[in-house]
This record gives structure tokens, C-alpha cells and sequence, in this order.
């Protein structure tokens, strides 16, 4: 890695990153587990996650006219500073008989503070790097946050197989250990030095928010239609591929192909893996790989689906059924994770200083959007449309095949 990549101030801004991530998946790996102990039904833990999600869908705009409008180094250390008192709120709601009701809240909580963050650390990356080096930083990000993914959720498990519900008063060791982290992120990111981009002052609250929005929105169906054009199309992505992995991949194992629980699990860590090659992939081949040519992995995801579909079509045995799609899965999150890298970077690089926030909020907002939409959608096709699978992948194929086409003259003009 070059050294005017890894200057003091990004390695600053990732080692904070690192365990702000890691204490927020072990966090939230951590709760869920303790609320499915808690209510033992599917459903009520399902409501329950869903209502995480909506804070951002709404809130990230917000987060980005912040992002814009207020000194980001000290926004990030305020907001790793909330993540800290709200483990320190989850080690005290387990004192109390409503400890349910208690988590829901603190979740929420969790959820409102990360719509901030979002945007405030992806539009501050391009501040303290120069913009030939945002692709290797992205990279680096991604991996970040893919082995946060991958080690948060491994750990929290063990931790909490060691403890579990018997003990629950014990979990709190855990909840200190993510306070721990959150702090130790807020005390490292107080020496980042970040440039301040210097904005009119706000007289009316609600007028600015207004006027921001109206901005942002006309900046990019006007002045960068073709960034607007690529965060559209990339939350077309988010809608179909992830979706169509992590809700295929348990229904497909355990519904269709009747395969252990053990199987089941083997495919996440493998899919967490893949996307962690795939940022060091994307760190790799950043002066090689242009980001004209993302239309390119697009093409292979789209064919990787429809080789699993064609699979489908005979009657192979189930454990060979099980090895092609982890197989077809780690080749599209690698190709996923590069895309994204790439796309991230290109949508930063096309943006004003003074918009970065508002911008990257913009397309949080529209992929936190997607998700669940695409989730509900391939939740429906694979119940409805059990038998035929295939009919699921090639449709899917077609899609991402064009969602390509389409990008192929957006990413030129990025």
C-alpha cells in the first residue's frame, strides 16, 4: 500500500472505524440473540429488527445536512460517544423486569445514531485523501467493515453460547466490552484532522433542511444526472442481489435442498469472506481497473445466476446443488464488493466538498429503501414460487444483465 494512502489522518480514521464497527456488530449480534432468548417467537424478533431499520430510511438526509453543516470530527466523536452510553443503557436495562421493552428502545436508539454516522464518515474520507487514493481507501473501509461482520458476529456467539439466558445478568460483560470499543473509537478520531468546509449559517432550522434537500436534488437530476443515474441503479443492485442471496440461501438449504443447520450457516461466513476479498481485490487493481468497466461485473453476477438457475433444471444430488450456489454466491459477493468500491468512489469524486454529506446520505437513504423492499419481494417468490426456481434466477439474470447494459454509458461519463 502506498504511503499517501495510509497517511496519519486516515490511519487514524480506520483503526476508529475498526472498533466503532466491530463494537456495533458484536453489539447488535448480541442483542438479537438475547431477544430471541427473551420472547422465543420469530415473529415478534422480526418486528422488532424491522423497526431498526426504519430510522435511516428516513433520518439520513438529516444526517447528511449535518454532515455538511458541522465540524465531522467532532460529529463522529459525539456519535461513537451516544454508541458508548447506550451499551452502558443496555448493561443497566438488564436490572429492570420490562428488559424488553427497554432493548427495543436502546435498538432504536442504535439505529438513529448510525443514520448519522453513515454519511458523515463516507463524506469525510474524500476530505482527507487525494482523490487518486479513494478507491484504495474504500477498499480499505470495506474491509473493515467485512471483517467486523465476519469476527463481530462469530465472537458474539461464543461469548454468549458461554453465558447465555441462565446467566443474563453476565451478559453484561459484553455490552462493557462494546462500550470499551466505542469510546476507545471516540478518543482516537479526537486527533483526526479533518478540513472544515464552511457553509451559511442556518436562521430557520426547518427552511434550511428544506433549501439542502432541494439542492442536493437538483444538483444531481441537473449538474451529475449520471450520478444520480449510477445511486439509482445501484440500489436496483441492492434490491435484487442481496435479497436474493441471504433470503435464498436459508430457504434453498433448509426448504428446499433439506440440508442441516450447520450447512446453513457455512454460506454467510463463506459470503463474508468473499466480500473481503473483494475490497483487497478492488485495493489491489485500483490504478487497473477503470470504473468505466464496473458494467463488466455486473455481467458476471448476471451470468452466475443464471448458471445456478440452469442447475437447477437437473436433478443433481443436494450436497452438489449446496456446493454450486456457495460457489455461484462467493463469485457474486466478490464481484459485488468491487463494484461497490468502485461505485462509491466514483460517486465521491463527482461531488462538491460542501455536498458530500447531503450526497451520501442521498444514497444511503435509497439503498436502506431497497433492501427491504427487495427482501419482502424475493420473501414472496420463494414462498409462492417454490418450484420454480429457476423461472426465480433467470428472471433475476435478465435483470442484473440489463441494470449493466443501462450502467455501462453511466459509468463511462463517472
Amino acid at each position: 500500500m502506498k504511503t499517501k494512502t495510509l497517511n496519519r489522518n486516515f490511519i487514524l480514521l480506520i483503526i476508529g472505524q475498526a472498533s466503532s464497527m466491530f463494537g456495533t456488530v458484536l453489539l447488535k449480534f448480541t442483542v438479537s440473540l438475547l431477544i430471541l432468548d427473551l420472547t422465543r417467537s420469530a415473529a415478534l424478533f422480526g418486528t422488532i429488527t424491522a423497526i431498526s431499520y426504519l430510522p435511516p430510511i428516513f433520518l439520513s438526509p438529516i444526517g447528511g445536512i449535518m454532515a455538511d453543516r458541522n465540524d465531522k470530527r467532532n460529529l463522529m466523536i459525539a456519535l461513537d460517544s451516544l454508541y458508548g452510553i447506550m451499551a452502558i443503557l443496555l448493561v443497566l436495562s438488564l436490572s429492570f423486569s420490562n428488559v424488553l421493552v427497554l432493548i427495543t428502545v436502546i435498538m432504536v436508539g442504535l439505529s438513529i445514531v448510525s443514520s448519522f454516522e453513515t454519511p458523515v464518515v463516507q463524506s469525510s474520507i474524500p476530505l482527507i485523501q487525494k482523490k487518486e487514493s479513494l478507491i484504495q481507501s474504500n477498499a480499505i473501509v470495506s474491509q473493515i467493515n467485512m471483517l467486523a461482520n465476519l469476527i463481530g458476529p462469530l465472537l458474539a456467539g461464543l461469548l454468549y453460547s458461554a453465558i447465555g439466558k441462565a446467566y443474563l445478568q453476565d451478559v453484561r460483560i459484553v455490552f462493557w466490552g462494546c462500550a470499551i470499543c466505542f469510546f476507545s473509537a471516540a478518543i482516537l478520531e479526537a486527533f483526526i484532522k479533518i478540513p472544515q468546509i464552511t457553509l451559511s449559517p442556518i436562521s430557520k432550522p426547518l427552511h434550511a433542511i428544506k433549501n439542502d434537500l432541494s439542492e442536493s436534488f437538483h444538483f444531481l437530476t441537473s449538474k451529475q444526472v449520471y450520478v444520480f443515474k449510477a445511486i439509482l441503479l445501484n440500489a436496483a443492485f441492492v434490491l435484487l442481489i442481496q435479497p436474493l442471496i441471504a433470503t435464498g440461501a436459508p430457504f434453498i438449504i433448509r426448504v428446499v435442498l433439506d440440508l442441516s443447520s450447520v450447512l446453513n450457516g457455512l454460506p454467510q461466513a463463506f459470503m463474508g469472506a468473499a466480500g473481503l476479498v473483494g475490497g483487497i481485490v478492488a485495493g489491489m487493481v485500483a490504478n487497473k481497473f477503470k470504473t468505466e468497466k464496473i458494467y463488466r461485473l455486473f455481467w458476471i453476477m448476471g451470468i452466475s445466476i443464471a448458471a445456478f438457475g440452469s442447475s437447477l433444471l437437473f436433478n443433481l444430488s443436494a450436497n452438489l446443488t449446496y456446493i454450486i450456489f456457495v460457489i455461484i454466491s462467493i463469485i457474486i459477493f466478490i464481484s459485488a464488493s468491487i463494484a461497490g468500491v468502485y461505485i462509491m468512489s466514483a460517486i465521491q469524486q463527482n461531488v462538491p466538498d460542501n455536498m458530500l454529506g447531503r450526497i451520501m446520505s442521498f444514497y444511503s437513504a435509497i439503498v436502506s429503501i431497497a433492501l427491504p423492499i427487495g427482501i419482502l419481494l424475493y420473501g414472496y417468490l420463494y414462498e409462492k414460487f417454490i418450484n420454480h426456481l429457476p423461472v426465480i434466477m433467470f428472471l433475476t439474470s435478465i435483470a442484473i444483465l440489463v441494470i449493466g447494459y443501462i450502467g455501462k454509458k453511466t459509468y463511462h461519463h463517472l
